[in-house]
């Protein structure tokens, strides 16, 4: 089954929205996050369509079904004319994970863009940084920087597609 990284139109914002529920229930673990009142996480995602081109939404879908999302920020965009791309989002729903699918749609966000990259994860998140680890490992073999950054308690690595 093809794998694709479908853009997110703001008429699928609501759809988007219900995702992020699911993937900030994934985080609080991590987050310490509570749900509000009404049982919900409160997300709000409007700036990624209010004329601010930094923000890149994808649906990660396979056989129309969506299986996850991706969130690509251009960062800096208004101030470096080759800004850093960050993946800024990620989530594979639980039934998928496991699957090939996140490794996939992954790569295929590095190669839809020439750019430099930053993907970071959470010093508590092993299983993200085992999986970025071996994604950006594979995708470069081996040719990318790795920092931890203690003052935000992350793990950040860097490399480039402009080759």
């Amino acid at each position: 089954m093809e794998l694709k990284l479908v853009p997110v139109s703001p008429e699928d914002k609501s759809t988007l929205i219900n995702l992020y529920e699911l993937y900030e229930y994934d985080f609080s673990k991590y987050t310490g996050r509570d749900v509000d009142r009404n049982g919900k996480f409160e997300v709000n995602i409007d700036y990624y369509w209010e004329g601010d081109e930094r923000w890149n939404p994808f649906f990660i879908e396979v056989a129309d079904t969506i299986v996850g999302f991706i969130v690509v920020l251009f960062e800096n965009m208004d101030t470096d004319p080759d800004p850093t791309h960050v993946i800024y989002d990620f989530m594979i729903l639980q039934k998928y994970r496991r699957s090939g699918m996140g490794r996939k749609a992954a790569i295929m966000a590095f190669n839809m863009y020439k750019a430099n990259w930053l993907v970071s994860q959470m010093e508590e998140n092993i299983t993200a940084i085992t999986f970025w680890r071996s994604v950006i490992n594979e995708f470069k073999k081996g040719n990318y920087t790795e920092r931890y950054r203690e003052e935000r308690k992350k793990y950040i690595q860097e490399f480039t597609t402009k080759i």
